[in-house]
């Protein structure tokens, strides 16, 4: 499922944030640059437009468009229904080997959820942090602050007992904000990229986001990789039925994110009739889930541009990697697998991956995908 990281905030006023903290104190939200997004999401909505205009490849909406505060409750019910798998088969995960997980972590581990959104799943995890004893810190990192004060709300409830062991707190802001700010945590630290977060995009794409994410990481640290692996080869119905068993929901979800479109730009480009909602699964080079619209009409953006007629606009993909393929990423990307998991009758799978040291053996799998470098 897309990555939420660089969502909502989009009519924040501009103020430079506070850095001095690395760690936020129990309950607290720091601000690591989420309060100086003003206009960033307005330049990213023009490049889509700008994209159209000069016919270069299918343009993509910014997901971020989707994730304002109603949004967000819509989502919260999408993945709640039974078809969506990948929230149900986490839970599962974390249910079955969150023990395990922890014995592979060093004590007073700082864990960093890269777009955490709703926090409940992963306080699985917490609770296993709790019954063993284990002291720990978790930091929520997303741009939505009204997401981050209802999840860190919900979780200082469930951690404040006189002989609680984990402290929560969040990170306000972007992917690129966290890259700069990990440095200042100076202890152990365990990165979460939950229900598909982090390898969410093309191949080349995803094996850079990767990239960037083990250059932070020191010998000691860890990185948790939620990842779907249903193909269409195999799953093609299990796939579809998770996100067209809710149709209305999702449509509710892409009108409101239309609407924000259009109070970015100050005007109506966007209008629910002018478009239709379409989908469509692919197989090749990699398996994909497609949302996107396609224009009913000539639609007038101004300054002599025009819509055409039947363009197309991407907006919510969902790629899907297999344990061959992820492993191959992890591995391009300097990291060792420890440990993978397999939900119980699923293909949706953790990866508990750590840096790879000098002695590990260096093993380059073939791909399947071309390109791969």
């Amino acid at each position: 499922m897309p990555s939420r990281i660089q969502h909502q905030a989009l009519l924040a006023p501009r103020r430079k944030p506070s850095l001095a903290a690395a760690t936020p104190e129990h309950g607290d939200i720091l601000d690591i640059g989420g309060s100086c997004l003003r206009g960033v999401y307005v330049d990213k909505l023009k490049d889509t437009l700008a994209a159209i205009t000069e016919s270069r490849d299918t343009p993509t909406l910014p997901d971020e468009l989707l994730y304002d505060d109603k949004g967000l409750l819509i989502w919260n019910q999408i993945i709640s229904i039974p078809q969506f798998y990948q929230t149900h088969d986490e839970i599962a995960l974390f249910n079955l080997n969150s023990a395990e997980i922890i014995r592979h972590v060093p004590e007073n581990v700082t864990m960093i959820d890269l777009g955490s959104g709703d926090t409940n799943k992963v306080d699985h995890l917490l609770a296993e942090f709790e019954s063993m004893r284990v002291p720990a810190t978790y930091l929520a990192l997303d741009i939505s602050k009204t997401s981050l004060d209802q999840s860190i709300a919900s979780l200082v409830a469930n951690h404040s007992g006189p002989d609680t062991v984990v402290k929560c707190g969040g990170l306000w802001g972007t992917f690129e904000n966290a890259l700069e700010h990990i440095g200042k945590i100076k202890s152990p630290r365990m990165f979460l990229s939950l229900g598909s977060v982090l390898c969410n995009d093309p191949w080349p794409t995803a094996l850079g986001h990767l990239r960037n994410w083990a250059a932070t990481l020191r010998p000691e640290d860890r990185l948790l990789i939620g990842m779907d692996g249903h193909l269409v080869a195999d799953h093609r119905d299990k796939i579809w039925d998770a996100y067209h068993s809710c149709d209305d929901l999702f449509r509710a979800f892409f009108v409101n994110g239309l609407r924000n479109a259009n109070k970015l730009l100050g005007y109506k480009l966007f209008d629910e009739q002018d478009w239709d909602f379409m989908a469509e699964l692919e197989e090749e080079p990699t398996t994909r889930h497609r949302f996107f619209l396609r224009a009913k009409k000539d639609i007038p953006m101004g300054n002599g541009n025009a819509i055409s007629k039947g363009q197309e606009i991407d907006w919510f993909d969902s790629h899907k990697y297999g344990e061959q393929d992820v492993r191959l990423m992890c591995c391009k990307a300097g990291l060792t697998v420890i440990k993978s998991w397999a939900a119980p009758g699923s293909d949706f799978r953790q990866y508990l991956v750590r840096p790879r040291a000098k002695l590990d053996e260096f093993e380059d799998h073939d791909s399947g995908i071309s390109g791969v470098n």
